[in-house]
Parts: structure tokens; C-alpha cells; sequence
């Protein structure tokens, strides 16, 4: 003989979903400005691999392509470290 297993319980309130529908203009803001620097984090992270990558696979000038890749990365990040920088004096 079989035995039925209990339906699961179909949950009609998620509160996160209710928190994040609720969130004032300033939170959703500040979410987003995070989104943004998790985002550059990915990023930078990928190009370290690839130049670690890189340094292990080739003899090509390591230090001249990571000067390259700081130049056009940092210029990208300043003005994001100064607003949080100033988000975070404010708030």
C-alpha cells in the first residue's frame, strides 16, 4: 500500500518581497548604488583572473597590461567610491 505525502503549504505572504515593494525612494537608491559596485567588483575580479591567467601562460609584459587595466578601471571607480564616500557622511 502507498502512502500519500502531505501536500506542501502554499505560503500567500513572502516578507521579503513585501519589504522590497514597500521600500522608500532613498533605499531603493541606495540598493541600486550597491548593485552598481557588486557589479565592479565582478568585473575587477574577472580581470585579475585573467591576468593572473595570463602571467602563467605567457611572457608578455604582465606589468604594462596591468598598468592598462588600472587606467581605464580606477577613472570608473572614483566617482562611485566619492558618492558613497558622501552617502555615508550624510546619512
Amino acid at each position: 500500500m502507498s502512502q500519500m505525502l502531505p501536500r506542501r503549504t502554499v505560503i500567500t505572504f513572502d516578507p521579503l518581497t513585501e519589504h522590497l515593494k514597500n521600500l522608500q525612494p532613498d533605499e531603493v537608491n541606495a540598493l541600486q548604488m550597491m548593485q552598481g559596485v557588486y557589479s565592479n567588483q565582478i568585473a575587477l575580479s574577472t580581470v585579475l583572473i585573467s591576468l593572473q591567467h595570463g602571467a602563467f601562460n605567457s611572457d608578455n609584459n604582465l606589468h604594462g597590461l596591468a598598468d592598462s587595466v588600472a587606467g581605464n578601471a580606477l577613472p570608473r571607480l572614483t566617482p562611485i567610491c566619492d558618492e558613497i564616500k558622501e552617502n555615508l557622511n550624510n546619512g
